[in-house]
């Protein structure tokens, strides 16, 4: 009685990691699998663009890109002059949080206008793609 207990037993262990390993896995593939807006030639290919379409799309990508650079270099900025001890002041930090703001209303903009171009199959397909995304600014992010 006591050997069939412990082989139930070690039964469920098993098939409790098999099943977390599926589980795993299944989120490892889909994961990998998802597309980033950034990567056009990808993104063209999922998304099966016309060639005005494409052009359209590759636009507002590159602008999305620029304005993902243009943060980057202000982000940067910034943390240099945190580690050297030069805080920018309160109105500047306004300005700086009011730039990110635009940017990331700019980004949502384009977006947009990406969807605009796409039809009802697309636009489905469109919603699986991962797409660039700036959250408000915080001191925690300036000060890493």
């Amino acid at each position: 009685m006591k050997k069939i207990i412990l082989t139930r037993e070690k039964m469920k262990i098993k098939l409790f990691a098999i099943i977390g390993y599926l589980v795993l896995s299944t989120f490892a593939v889909t994961a990998q699998d998802k597309i980033s807006l950034l990567e056009i030639d990808k993104v063209n290919q999922l998304l099966e663009l016309s060639t005005d379409q494409f052009k359209i799309v590759k636009i507002d990508i590159d602008k999305i890109k620029s304005i993902l650079e243009e943060d980057k270099k202000i982000l940067s900025n910034l943390r240099e002059r945190f580690k050297n001890d030069d805080e920018p002041g309160f109105f500047e930090k306004i300005g700086v949080k009011r730039g990110r703001d635009k940017r990331i209303d700019k980004i949502e903009d384009l977006l947009e206008e990406i969807e605009d171009q796409l039809n009802k199959k697309q636009k489905i397909l469109f919603s699986q793609i991962e797409k660039p995304k700036l959250n408000p600014l915080s001191k925690k992010e300036l000060s890493e």
